[in-house]
């Protein structure tokens, strides 16, 4: 055999025992966080359409305005009493929506309903005694939309949108007795948050939710029950609230393929 014969497969041989080497290190960098290969278990599509669920702690701040007038029954309040509250609690529920991507960009859009459990009580002095105010929001509902930018499995996302939720106030009085006011109410809400493509189709995140409301009432004296009558001058509530809501989030996603 010509020396010109033997280099030549020298070479192959050497370059099939280098694939046979590096084969193994190949397939360990798929799993290396920032080594990004072509590999089908990648996702390289946020798009479809997703469904899951979300809980996380919910803190907000109510501030209840009720413009009452002289009772008939001749007692009478403080005509522009504002009641202040800040309840904490726990937010969960559902979500569900849809991305497109296009190039790194993703747009789309989402809905979530969640319970919440934000409810304070808070007594003032109305000598001679003591009226307890208690407020409630007892539910949330989103819609908003949503854009994000993707590094393969990691997208970064900002929302916004309107948001709605069932607001009561109660008051509860030794002079003027009982009377509750519950109505839906609705604002704008505004967001963030980071999502990681755990397996194919599984998605798991952090969200941060800032929600205002605005609880302005009717003018037909909402909080007066039977029992506590008003002058002819109609009692007004008026109000805002505000909610701060980190969660945890996870949810699949139904890819174009599935």
């Amino acid at each position: 055999m010509t020396r010109e014969g033997i280099i030549p497969s020298s070479l192959r041989l050497a370059a099939a025992g280098m694939a046979l080497v590096l084969a193994p290190a190949y397939a360990a960098a798929d799993g290396i966080p920032g080594v990004v290969m072509t590999d089908s278990r990648y996702l390289t599509d946020w798009s479809g359409v997703y469904i899951g669920g979300k809980l996380g702690g919910a803190f907000s701040s109510l501030s209840w305005q009720q413009d009452f007038n002289a009772f008939t029954n001749g007692a009478t309040i403080d005509p522009h009493t504002s009641v202040e509250f800040s309840p904490n609690g726990v937010a969960g529920g559902i979500i569900g929506g849809a991305n497109l991507q296009l190039g790194q960009w993703i747009f789309g859009g989402e809905v979530s309903f969640s319970g919440t459990n934000l409810s304070q009580s808070v007594q003032r002095p109305f000598f001679p005694a003591t009226d307890t105010f208690s407020t409630n929001l007892d539910w949330l509902l989103t819609v908003e939309g949503r854009i994000g930018y993707s590094w393969d499995r990691v997208m970064v996302f900002g929302k916004g949108g309107w948001a709605g939720s069932n607001a009561t106030l109660k008051v509860e009085s030794t002079r003027l007795g009982t009377a509750s006011f519950s109505e839906f109410v609705d604002g704008w809400t505004i967001g963030g948050g980071v999502e990681y493509a755990a397996w194919n189709s599984v998605i798991i995140g952090l969200e941060y939710d800032y929600v205002s409301l605005s609880l302005n009432s009717g003018g037909s004296c909402p909080l007066c029950d039977e029992g506590i009558p008003i002058d002819s001058s109609p009692a007004v509530v008026t109000g805002t609230a505000t909610i701060s809501a980190v969660m945890l989030r996870a949810s699949y996603l139904f890819a174009p393929e599935d």
